[in-house]
């Protein structure tokens, strides 16, 4: 559904765009300050994913409710209030400076974020073409880069892991306050029909190839974001003030990859840009399974963002050509839902695993996974029937 003007439009669109860089600014930050955290709080490796346990399912519950409650209350309200809830909560890990206060304000942060991330989802999937869906994630990757370079940074600078927090906390702020000046322009007649066509969604046995997708994805993409800076720094022994970088440089990968994508994507479609992407990939986890040098684990991990760039907004843009309008907006939450709860259990799994033998299992088993996106990527296919999205693309 169009807004009244153009520039209105292209406003919205922006903003849309900023909503995902507040999103991924906080994504990279837990592993970069892992390293250093947990020897001040005196906890095991494991103990990050632990922190995951509280923040992941608190997203998925946000993320299944959050396109009923942007209805009632507007999408430019809930985006807002989410914003400045993650920014109040990464500040307040700063200022607590203590693990159990880094568990407490991970529950403002796990409810921020599932929102925002399953409400935009849904309307640029409805509403935008594919490429500006996946230009979306590209700007998730603009935060996620972000994120961790300003936490290199800040350790540089100051050599105290809280500088990291509370620079990216104020930024957070920042991109809030500009969220809170433009919430005229969410359109809410879409709200309220959005509202209406979720209510109706029904579950097909042909959604797990789907569900089981994002289960795998998400845990993956965040289980090289979380366990890569303990790996540079307690096995190849790099120093925690420039590991941090090798970090933002896989997330950078991913941005520039969602950018790339997004000029390539209407041509090729979304399942020859799952294919792709998978295989590149895969060929940046097998080299990192090998135990490079440092510099070749960079251009790994570069690779391996690359390939992971396109997967997510690709197979979310592709949902509401494989089921009808209802249980497409079902769909669409469900994924969302499920990709916080793999990245839950699968980064809490390898966080034991890890503490019983050793991190360098992280990339062999974040290969495997990879391979098993690719099977289960070619099985959805095959069984979903096309469906003529309704909607009409804005641009």
């Amino acid at each position: 559904m169009a807004l009244k003007t153009k520039t209105k439009q292209l406003i919205l669109l922006l903003v849309i765009y900023l909503s995902f860089i507040s999103l991924g600014l906080p994504d990279g930050s837990l592993g970069v300050a892992w390293p250093l955290m947990r020897v001040e709080f005196r906890m095991p490796i494991q103990a990050a994913a632990w922190v995951v346990l509280v923040t992941l399912p608190l997203s998925a519950i946000s993320s299944v409710m959050s396109t009923k409650v942007g209805a009632r209350f507007g999408y430019g309200k809930v985006t807002t209030g989410s914003a400045l809830l993650t920014a109040f909560s990464l500040i307040g890990i700063a200022l607590s400076r203590s693990y159990f206060g880094l568990l407490f304000f991970g529950i403002g942060l796990g409810i921020g974020q599932g929102a925002v991330d399953a409400l935009l989802n849904y309307y640029v999937a409805h509403h935008y073409s594919s490429r500006h869906m996946t230009w979306l994630h590209g700007f998730w990757g603009v935060g996620a880069t972000l994120g961790p370079a300003i936490f290199t940074l800040s350790l540089a600078m100051t050599g105290k892991w809280t500088s990291g927090y509370i620079n990216i906390g104020l930024l957070q702020i920042f991109i809030g306050i500009i969220l809170l000046l433009t919430i005229g322009f969410w359109d809410q007649k879409v709200e309220v029909q959005v509202e209406e066509k979720i209510e109706k969604g029904k579950f097909e046995p042909r959604m797990i190839y789907g569900l089981s997708f994002y289960f795998l994805y998400v845990g993956a993409e965040f289980g090289v974001g979380l366990w890569t800076n303990s790996y540079l720094v307690e096995s190849l022994h790099i120093d925690p003030k420039i590991s941090g970088l090798f970090v933002a440089g896989y997330y950078a990968a991913i941005m520039s990859g969602r950018f790339l994508s997004g000029i390539i994507s209407n041509k090729l479609g979304n399942q020859n840009m799952l294919r792709l992407g998978l295989s590149i990939a895969i060929l940046g986890l097998g080299l990192l399974s090998l135990k490079p040098s440092a510099e070749v684990t960079r251009i790994a991990l570069i690779l391996t963002g690359l390939g992971f760039a396109p997967l997510y907004p690709s197979m979310m843009h592709e949902t509401p050509k494989r089921f009808n309008i209802p249980n497409g907006a079902l769909m669409i939450g469900l994924q969302v839902g499920v990709s916080y709860v793999g990245g839950t259990l699968i980064t809490n799994a390898l966080g034991q695993w890890f503490a019983w033998t050793s991190i360098d299992w992280l990339y062999p088993i974040i290969f495997v996974l990879a391979l098993g996106m690719m099977i289960v990527s070619e099985f959805y296919k095959s069984s979903s029937k096309q469906f003529k999205s309704t909607e009409s693309t804005v641009i």
